[in-house]
């Protein structure tokens, strides 16, 4: 249900795609489950957050992703191994970064845990056809509810679609005794996550105190009569308990967040809030003339069509942050939507050659040459851009066209295949594949590539 800490590794929905077992490439299994948005600035503004974090849990943080999911529900999860999901309506409610880093460390703790690898067998021992009878159940449960909703916002597929719906009274035996076992796995997260934040230094408060506003969802969007026992997930006020007594124990609850952290913070919820709800951040931010204020004021403006008073704000934090990439990437977004490619080229080069590396950036230089005729400078960019995120579909498809506005087939067929692959279209993904060996140069990367791709269509076929 909307209003508590989950793990989709828990969520029916993806119960169903493990038991059918796709055999679409995961990325275009995550574009069918949720709806998924970049932002450079706030993905690297959370994965510095919470380096302290996964640190503190022995894990590798260069192999940890961080993904945003457009969704106003409070929720984060975690799904496909090392991903952490966050839904942009956690971001725009919480209220300091002690609270966000809260959320993901619970969401280590399934990651830490093997939560997904413990599900998938917990699975396998269960009768799949009961299994997939109560999902379907629940789906329709699910989609009646949907149109009810005090808030206006339907439920969504995919992630949520079974987890905010209770299970129905005369479930099977064995799916109890799969939901014991995932109800398990939200405790031992909720205990590891604040084993974290205190090796971390980190006060426990921000994850009780998002607990306790996800409680008040539950009171709005659950009915009374439904068996709390019998939901995929602890009810929140079990968790608050536990997590009471974690503060009152706790060595750093009083330890404050970082100037750092704190202003990314603000950042992030007020960038996301002008983004979403721009009537909302007007209004919040009207008389806010902070950084974070200013910021949500023009990304607000940007998005009510107000171009010229959201360039005329992005210019002013340019002046007094010259060296922030993200001022001028802002800038480089209006500028691009307005209709203005060749000076969204200019703003978009300033913001990647503060942060070269950061490949959200270089797409958005690559759409502006682009849209600005400067194919040859597009492809160079794009293909920068997919050799650091070679699952970048959308990267792929702009290449494409790239390619073929500047004339070359050959590699046009061959960015074409590659988004197909990723796409699950294996026909298209392998007439394109084919055409590209025919054209390209025998023994060149890119005709390896094709051969690559090629085999492994192939390998998918099923067998006669």
């Amino acid at each position: 249900m909307p209003g508590r800490i989950v793990s989709s590794t828990l969520a029916m929905a993806t119960v169903v795609l493990l038991l059918l077992g796709s055999a679409m490439p995961a990325a275009a299994q995550r574009s069918d489950a949720v709806v998924l948005v970049r932002d450079a600035e706030i993905e690297n503004a959370i994965r510095t957050m919470v380096a302290p974090i996964l640190r503190a849990a022995n894990l590798d943080a260069s192999a940890v992703e961080v993904h945003l999911v457009q969704d106003r529900r409070i929720n984060a999860f975690v799904a496909g191994g090392q991903r952490i999901f966050i839904n942009t309506g956690l971001i725009m409610r919480t209220e300091t970064a002690n609270q966000l880093i809260g959320v993901i460390a619970h969401e280590t703790g399934h990651i830490r845990g093997a939560h997904l690898v413990a599900l998938q067998e917990a699975i396998r021992g269960a009768t799949a056809q009961m299994i997939l009878e109560t999902i379907l159940a629940g789906a329709a449960m699910a989609a009646a509810s949907s149109n009810r909703r005090p808030d206006g916002y339907a439920s969504g597929s995919g992630n949520t679609g079974g987890q905010n719906v209770p299970t129905p009274p005369d479930a099977p035996g064995a799916l109890k005794s799969l939901l014991a076992y995932t109800r398990a796995q939200e405790q031992a997260a909720d205990q590891a996550g604040v084993t974290f934040l205190e090796r971390a230094g980190m006060s426990p408060r921000g994850m009780l105190e998002v607990m306790r506003m996800l409680q008040q969802q539950e009171r709005i969007y659950v009915g009374s009569g439904a068996d709390p026992y019998l939901r995929s997930h602890p009810m929140s006020g079990e968790r608050i308990v536990f997590l009471e007594e974690a503060v009152r124990r706790s060595r750093s609850v009083n330890t404050s967040d970082s100037p750092q952290f704190r202003e990314m913070h603000a950042r992030m919820v007020a960038k996301t809030t002008g983004y979403f709800e721009p009537q909302r951040a007007m209004q919040k931010y009207q008389n806010d003339n902070s950084t974070a204020g200013r910021y949500g004021r023009a990304m607000a403006m940007f998005r009510m069509g107000q171009t010229q008073a959201a360039i005329a704000l992005a210019d002013q934090l340019i002046r007094e942050n010259p060296r922030d990439p993200y001022f001028h990437e802002f800038k480089g977004d209006v500028l691009r939507d307005s209709g203005q490619p060749a000076a969204a080229v200019g703003a978009y080069s300033q913001a990647v050659a503060l942060l070269p590396r950061d490949a959200a950036l270089r797409f958005g230089l690559g759409q502006a040459q682009y849209n600005a005729g400067q194919q040859a400078a597009a492809t160079k960019t794009l293909e920068s851009v997919v050799q650091t995120e070679p699952t970048n579909v959308a990267a792929w498809d702009l290449l494409q066209k790239a390619y073929d506005a500047s004339g070359n087939p050959a590699m046009r067929d061959l960015a074409a295949a590659e988004f197909f692959y990723l796409q699950g279209h294996k026909g298209q993904a392998r007439y394109k594949a084919e055409a590209a060996s025919r054209s390209l140069p025998r023994g060149t990367p890119a005709w390896i590539r094709a051969q690559d791709l090629r085999a492994a269509l192939d390998a998918d076929k099923p067998r006669r």
